[in-house]
């Protein structure tokens, strides 16, 4: 850290916007002098365009404790301080760049920490299947090398068909970083052997970090979805009047965290009353506005109004609501969560193919926890299990 870091750290915070949850400094990576820099050298000195570097970057608590912090499966100093990032600037925060200066000297390497370096390309992996195919462009994050390493592989496996375009792309690749380095017999010789060696380690990592975000506990969440009555509200049969509204004691925090991660949020909902005649669409509206008031809002609301006997696609436990909502919030319905309080949530979550978690209340039928997939104790304990990739 420069001598005045901490002075200038305080006058970074205090001048941020109270929506900041962030405050990133600035990174000066020292090149040599006297001679052109090595191709690590260079790896390095690029620190210096990183967007959200964690060797100085400073993040008020409540975005960490919103946000879970980074995904703990980024087991190195790569790629885990632009997943957290991602998630505090998809829960609506904004992370500000500061004035402070700390200085990041590029330490003693090896020849081979360039190949060593393309592990990187599974922690890429996790990245999109996290965030999706353009983390890259949100990130501030360079595309790299990969599609070249990965024709260059397709070149080799094909055999001696391929061997003159597998020697020229290699070749090229290895130019290119002989070319803006120092040109010194060591170099050129730690470049030539590792750039045979690059593009078949890149790849290999990168197929090993897309099998292992495919098949890892950890998933995506792109919206949750609530039952209304017994899970955002106490339950209340003949409930024809807004002033009766009574949220679930926590309700309000849960659906709160939610939204300061980023993550949607909607109802959907069995209303038989109204098909039935004894609840009127403007009474179902206004009993809802009042939960959005005292509980949301809520990104989308859908209900069935059928009454109970009808045969109709949308009413719990069939997918409808769940596919709906999912579709008015233009995400697959199996990125979706759905918390409610008895079977019939848990079943038209499984028929949409989304993820179900039960809360049960006094009205769940034992058999229906029994039958669960996931339960909660309360609306806070089912929140936390969606923040930590755990359903």
């Amino acid at each position: 850290p420069s001598a005045t870091w901490l002075r200038d750290l305080r006058e970074d915070l205090g001048a941020s916007d109270p929506r900041c949850a962030g405050s990133a400094g600035n990174v000066r990576v020292p090149l040599p002098s006297g001679r052109m820099p090595t191709d690590y050298e260079r790896n390095v000195h690029g620190l210096e365009e990183a967007r959200y570097i964690t060797a100085d970057c400073a993040y008020r608590r409540s975005a960490l404790q919103a946000t879970g912090g980074f995904d703990e499966r980024f087991r190195r100093a790569y790629r885990e301080d632009a997943d957290l990032a991602l998630h505090v600037l998809a829960s609506g925060a904004t992370i500000e760049r500061g004035r402070r200066l700390v200085t990041h000297p590029v330490r003693e390497a090896d020849p081979w920490i360039s190949v060593r370096l393309q592990a990187g390309n599974a922690d890429d992996a996790l990245m999109a299947r996290l965030h999706g195919p353009d983390w890259r462009k949100r990130a501030g994050a360079t595309r790299g090398r990969f599609r070249d390493h990965a024709i260059t592989v397709a070149f080799a496996a094909f055999g001696l068909a391929f061997a003159a375009a597998w020697l020229w792309k290699t070749g090229a690749f290895a130019f290119a970083r002989i070319a803006a380095g120092p040109r010194t017999f060591r170099e050129i010789a730690t470049m030539l052997m590792t750039s045979v060696v690059i593009p078949f380690a890149a790849v290999a990592h990168r197929v090993r970090g897309e099998l292992g975000a495919r098949c890892s506990t950890h998933r995506r969440t792109a919206a949750v979805l609530f039952d209304r009555d017994g899970t955002l509200i106490k339950d209340a049969q003949s409930l024809r009047d807004p002033a009766g509204v009574e949220p679930i004691t926590g309700a309000q925090e849960a659906v709160a965290r939610l939204r300061a991660a980023g993550i949607p949020v909607g109802v959907v909902s069995n209303q038989a009353l109204v098909g039935e005649g004894t609840l009127t669409e403007r009474e179902l509206g206004a009993i809802n506005a009042r939960v959005d008031a005292l509980v949301g809002p809520f990104a989308v609301w859908r209900c069935c109004t059928h009454s109970r006997v009808a045969s109709c696609a949308c009413r719990k436990p069939a997918p409808g609501l769940v596919r709906e909502a999912a579709r008015a919030l233009g995400v697959d319905p199996a990125d979706c969560v759905v918390i409610g309080d008895i079977g019939a949530d848990v079943e038209a979550a499984v028929a949409a193919g989304a993820r179900p978690i039960l809360v049960p209340n006094g009205v769940t039928r034992e058999q229906e926890i029994t039958a669960a997939p996931v339960v909660a104790g309360d609306l806070g304990s089912a929140v936390d299990l969606v923040l930590a990739g755990r359903v």
